[in-house]
């Protein structure tokens, strides 16, 4: 797993792509007092948006469904196609972490929102056929 004293902090700056450029936008999560995810970007270039569902990973997943259609694309490890959480990482680790899905199993845990190249995520629809190609490959329920 990731060293925890790298684990990153919201709110923080991450790179995005849109258009061939790379943008510097800022990237928040919580939980709310109701036990949902609350996931924000904002820049002046995109604007805010912002999305919440029961886990964290899935309020990025929705939020980056909300920009793949635009171009944006989002620099953390979560919008990688070759990551993806467990159910009990969703269950009572609020989605915060996932697994690098490798060519011999689940690999190791790294943070949802830790920053990455965005020239090296995918869309919120990739990532999920390689999620399913993943699990009918090695069973553990799917996503």
């Amino acid at each position: 797993m990731d060293d925890v004293s790298a684990r990153p902090q919201s709110p923080q700056k991450i790179s995005a792509t849109h258009g061939g450029l790379i943008h510097e936008v800022r990237i928040s999560w919580w939980q709310t007092d109701d036990w949902q995810w609350v996931v924000v970007v904002n820049s002046p270039e995109l604007g805010a948006v912002e999305r919440q569902a029961n886990d964290a990973f899935e309020a990025l997943c929705l939020l980056r469904e909300d920009l793949d259609p635009r171009g944006w694309r989002l620099g953390v490890a979560g919008a990688r196609a070759d990551v993806w959480p467990s159910g009990m990482a969703r269950d009572q680790g609020g989605g915060l972490s996932a697994y690098r899905l490798g060519a011999a199993g689940p690999q190791d845990l790294v943070f949802t929102f830790s920053p990455v190249d965005p020239t090296t995520v995918a869309s919120v629809a990739e990532q999920r056929t390689a999620a399913d190609r993943f699990f009918s490959k090695f069973g553990g329920g799917g996503r």
